[in-house]
């Protein structure tokens, strides 16, 4: 079981099942997290379980709900509408270090002096169809 919350403890999840974990650096997750990139702990949707307060959820682009706690502002997740899995910001969880990334996705976003020779692929954009670019 891995689990987590926000700054102030008024959202809590739990997850039933291993993330696969991801570096996002695409603009939209950075403006909106605030960082030089974002780290994703990627599960189904069916294995998030929600305690105490839910997030407030602001819609981006009409398909993608970005949640966070409206008391001390920590982005939670990422969700993309009719999708069957959810992102949970890493830096959230109790333990981040129980966690592995797999790979880079959006990496043409890369802000330049962002150096990841962490020996993970990087893909130009989304990952899934795609060859690693390095």
């Amino acid at each position: 079981m891995f689990s987590g919350g926000c700054y102030c403890g008024n959202i809590r999840y739990e997850m039933a099942t291993e993330p696969t974990v991801v570096h996002c650096h695409c603009n939209n997750c950075k403006r909106s997290v605030g960082s030089s990139f974002v780290s994703w702990a990627v599960i189904p949707l069916k294995d998030l379980k929600q305690i105490g307060e839910q997030p407030t959820i602001h819609v981006t682009d009409e398909k993608v709900e970005r949640g966070f706690c409206s008391k001390c502002g920590s982005s939670i997740s990422y969700f993309q509408r009719d999708g069957e899995s959810i992102d949970i910001t890493v830096g959230t969880m109790d333990d981040p270090s129980s966690v592995k990334p797999s790979k880079h996705i959006w990496d043409r976003k890369r802000i330049h002096w962002i150096k990841m020779d962490d020996g993970l692929p990087h893909f130009s954009e989304w990952s899934a169809g795609s060859e690693p670019i390095e």
